[in-house]
């Protein structure tokens, strides 16, 4: 049986490498994740054994009549051709791709919407893949959906050549894509990424536009005060306006603070450790924490529900279905619950004991564990976090408009302010001179 290399982090954001046995690279990365693991990368060892499709190309070609023009005849496939597994370089993958190499949001849900639309057509993977490169905006996109394509003619699954871009694809989208894999249903799981990536991208619009005019406002002020005071000294100097965000000064702190903040977004929440204490801190915000773990448990729901549907056993749904909520801290408090499934114990009480579900969600939990329709109203279930979530989220970011628009017209008003000062100030000077 082939020996797999792994590389993972357990629920405490720790890295974990090891080796593995198994069938295929599903197989392995199954087991792993039922272990409570968050599987980063998994690559075959070099040793002995290959992957069979490299095996089956060897025979082939050992058996093949030679080729009549070697100068015109395509050479046969060897494992140098095939798409590599092994992760790539700690600065490729953990510097220069996250700020760098990020893939635009409405890339990411063209691809899956498509890919969904495709493969629910019945178009063939590979026939979608490499025609959906070809439409792709994005140049990286385009050349990992060619890698992908790779990966699965080469008979591997196309999360293979996905967990090697950590930057694109965040865990939600690797687990959600395994669990279609291995489920058979990978149209209904990209069908779902796709709404999770246009739901992102209205919050994301919608802040857009709520924060649109404060930062017309700052900018414009930043322009007109430098270009008024370049005017008033080019005609033979005066009172010069004034602005904290015109000082050098001030970005001698301002600047290094936003760099900071930039890498903290792009590499420092790639860290599972450091994102793990994020999302605690998250938790801990009024108004923020709500949106967050509502999000969280309705991609849960959704992921758990499906897998169950399709004959997944539980306490390995319950553990897919937690690398699939996107939220560190959530995945922590779901994991012990499949300890609990283990010994026994109900869905339901061992959902309560987690701390995360509220009474409603448990009471819809225990009325579809009764009557056997638990996938339904696991579903529905998602259907009303996303809901409340959204709602919620639409109100905070009308929040944030405000407030932001409030520190602009503060921001405005100490102009003024300083203006005025100045201006009575040399005005008094000028009449005690006379």
């Amino acid at each position: 049986m082939p020996v797999y290399e792994y590389k993972a982090t357990d629920a405490s954001g720790k890295v974990v490498t090891g080796t593995a046995h198994g069938a295929d690279l599903i197989a392995v990365t199954s087991n792993l994740q039922n272990k409570g693991l968050t599987v980063q990368s998994v690559q075959q060892h070099q040793g002995l054994d290959d992957f069979p499709v490299q095996i089956e190309n060897e025979k082939k070609s050992a058996t093949a009549d030679p080729p009549a023009d070697p100068q015109t005849s395509a050479p046969a496939e060897t494992p140098k051709d095939l798409p590599p597994l092994e992760a790539r370089s700690i600065i490729a993958k953990d510097i220069v791709g996250p700020v760098v190499g990020k893939v635009p949001l409405r890339d990411l849900y063209f691809y899956f919407k498509q890919l969904a639309t495709m493969l629910s057509a019945g178009v063939g993977m590979i026939q979608s893949m490499n025609t959906l490169a070809n439409q792709s905006r994005s140049p990286k996109l385009r050349g990992i959906i060619k890698e992908m394509a790779g990966h699965v003619e080469a008979g591997r699954p196309m999360s293979a050549g996905m967990q090697r871009y950590p930057e694109v694809f965040n865990p939600l989208m690797m687990s959600m894509i395994r669990t279609g894999e291995r489920l058979g249903t990978l149209d209904s799981s990209s069908e779902m990424l796709a709404t999770y990536l246009e739901q992102e991208m209205e919050l994301r619009r919608l802040i857009s536009r709520e924060t649109m005019y404060p930062k017309i406002v700052i900018v414009a002020s930043i322009i007109i005060i430098i270009a008024a005071n370049a005017v008033i000294k080019s005609v033979g100097g005066g009172m010069q306006l004034w602005s904290p965000l015109t000082e050098i000064r001030t970005w001698y702190w301002l600047g290094p603070l936003i760099i900071f903040l930039f890498l903290f977004v792009r590499i420092g929440l790639q860290n599972n450790r450091i994102k793990f204490n994020w999302d605690i801190l998250i938790a801990c915000i009024p108004g923020f924490a709500s949106v967050t773990r509502k999000f969280a448990m309705a991609k849960f729901g959704r992921a758990f529900g499906a897998m169950y549907k399709g004959g997944v056993s539980i306490p390995e749904a319950i553990t897919l279905g937690a690398d699939a909520c996107g939220n560190e801290y959530i995945r922590s408090r779901i994991y012990p619950a499949v300890r609990h499934l283990e010994a026994g114990k109900p869905i339901t009480q061992t959902f309560r004991e987690t701390g995360i579900f509220n009474p409603i969600v448990l009471d819809m939990t225990h009325t579809g564990e009764m009557t056997g329709s638990l996938d339904q109203m696991l579903l529905k279930v998602s259907e009303f976090y996303e809901g409340e979530a959204a709602v919620q989220a639409r109100r905070n970011a009308l929040i944030f408009g405000v407030v932001v628009f409030l520190c602009v017209a503060v921001y405005v008003l100490i102009l003024l302010i300083k203006f005025y000062t100045g201006y009575f100030q040399n005005t008094f000077k000028a009449a005690g001179g006379d």
